[in-house]
């Protein structure tokens, strides 16, 4: 039986039914009976309409919106009968509304009357159906908490992942920042060396000048002072510069070039997140499109390095994948 029909048994007017099946969220019979008792009767006009009854074995149902007059069943018929499907209704305005539907003609009164709910049974059943209503919202409510849990439970563990990430980046950073202190730290070394060493050298020649005018003005031959030895330059090639870092040019639609340099072990996720505040972009919605040669790696790929991908020292588009 279709919603129509039951709210019909319940007694509700049809044409409060109908404003019912239009007006609620989703037509079921709980929505609808939740509009009506919503919306209460505002005058005896609300209240009119034909109600219809359908054997309750017909799991189709037939509608119920029929309104107006229609013709009266003699005195001795209690229904007419679809002879084309044996279904039954109470009255010919019913039958019309059927056949219209359905497009059967072959109608007949018959002697059995179809009973109606009565008071006590309408008031039993629509007790039952707020029942079902409440009990089908509560499990409505429980399944959207658990689903609630385990979304929770999907986005802390993303934020872990991406804080594991994050972390990697920061101990790769530092561990970088200590290497080039290292390095600026010997090179400073050596540049002090440096100039130590052609203080010496200006200081010796000096010396060998004031000497040189001495030994003249007494009339004494100096041995002459030795001639530096050229030095050899090697012909050997110069080994293959082997890069640890990249210096990449991050190109996002709408916003200036974001150059960083990045670890060649440094993921593309990485390289993602470290932007995204700029791109607005994030690492798993993500995508990196190189111009010549064209390539494109997406979120799938967000696990390759750098080096993996050939970043090394170069221009990319990020975009979403």
């Amino acid at each position: 039986m279709d919603v129509r029909n039951q709210l019909v048994q319940l007694g509700f007017p049809v044409s409060r039914i109908e404003a019912a099946l239009r007006n609620a969220s989703d037509p079921t019979l709980e929505n609808a009976i939740e509009w009506l008792e919503q919306h209460p009767i505002e005058s005896a006009a609300d209240a009119t309409g034909v109600t219809d009854y359908v054997d309750p074995g017909d799991e189709a149902g037939e509608s119920a919106a029929i309104e107006g007059e229609a013709g009266e069943l003699s005195e001795e018929a209690g229904s007419l009968v679809c002879q084309d499907c044996g279904k039954r209704f109470r009255t010919p305005a019913m039958a019309e509304f059927h056949a219209t539907k359905t497009q059967h003609t072959n109608f007949a009164e018959s002697t059995e009357k179809i009973p109606e709910l009565t008071a006590e049974q309408k008031k039993a059943k629509l007790e039952e159906l707020r029942q079902r209503a409440t009990e089908r919202k509560a499990e409505a409510a429980k399944k959207d908490q658990l689903e609630a849990r385990n979304n929770e439970i999907l986005r802390r563990k993303a934020d872990k992942d991406s804080s594991a990430q994050i972390e990697k980046q920061k101990r790769l950073q530092a561990m970088k920042e200590a290497e080039d202190r290292k390095r600026l730290a010997k090179e400073e070394v050596l540049a002090k060396q440096r100039i130590r060493d052609l203080i010496a050298a200006d200081k010796k020649a000096r010396q060998e000048k004031i000497e040189r005018e001495k030994a003249a003005r007494a009339g004494v031959q100096l041995p002459a002072a030795e001639e530096p030895k050229p030095e050899v330059v090697s012909s050997a090639p110069k080994p293959r510069k082997e890069y640890t870092e990249s210096r990449l040019q991050i190109r996002i639609d709408g916003q200036p070039p974001v150059v960083k340099t990045f670890s060649l072990d440094a993921t593309l996720f990485e390289v993602a997140h470290s932007v995204q505040e700029q791109s607005g972009i994030p690492p798993t919605t993500a995508a990196f499109v190189t111009t010549f040669p064209t390539k494109r790696f997406g979120p799938e790929d967000m696990g390759m390095t750098v080096k993996e991908v050939g970043f090394i020292n170069t221009a990319v588009m990020l975009k979403r994948a």
